[in-house]
């Protein structure tokens, strides 16, 4: 089952805290899919990860700049399902102020209800 969703899911994560790291974790563990993190901390633990492509965009970036480095890595998922997921409150406003471009590119979730168990898709 794991190969499904590897062949299909592409998450990206917004953000690098501790949300961040367990659905990285948990992303890797339960489903083995690697995730690509957006953050504008120096996510040290995160280097550690197996599996973990991280982009340097601080949330306080414009967001017509943050949109497109978000268009670029659309862009990788070829035809894997592309997942938003924030995981830090830095990134809310940005994702409220450009939620209907952003639906049109990425199934939008929330880490924590991840966490909770809540559908991935």
């Amino acid at each position: 089952m794991n190969e499904i969703w590897q062949d299909c899911l592409f998450p990206v994560m917004l953000g690098s805290g501790t949300v961040c790291h367990a659905c990285v974790r948990q992303m890797s563990r339960r489903l083995g899919v690697e995730s690509t993190v957006v953050t504008g901390r120096r996510a040290l633990t995160l280097r550690f990860l197996p599996g973990v492509h991280l982009i340097s965009a601080p949330p306080t970036l414009p967001d017509d700049i943050l949109l497109n480095i978000l268009t670029d890595i659309n862009e990788e998922s070829g035809l894997r399902v592309p997942l938003l997921v924030l995981c830090d409150a830095a990134y809310a406003g940005f994702v409220e102020r450009n939620r209907k471009t952003l639906e049109s590119r990425f199934i939008l979730r929330e880490g924590e209800g991840i966490l909770k168990g809540e559908s991935m898709l």
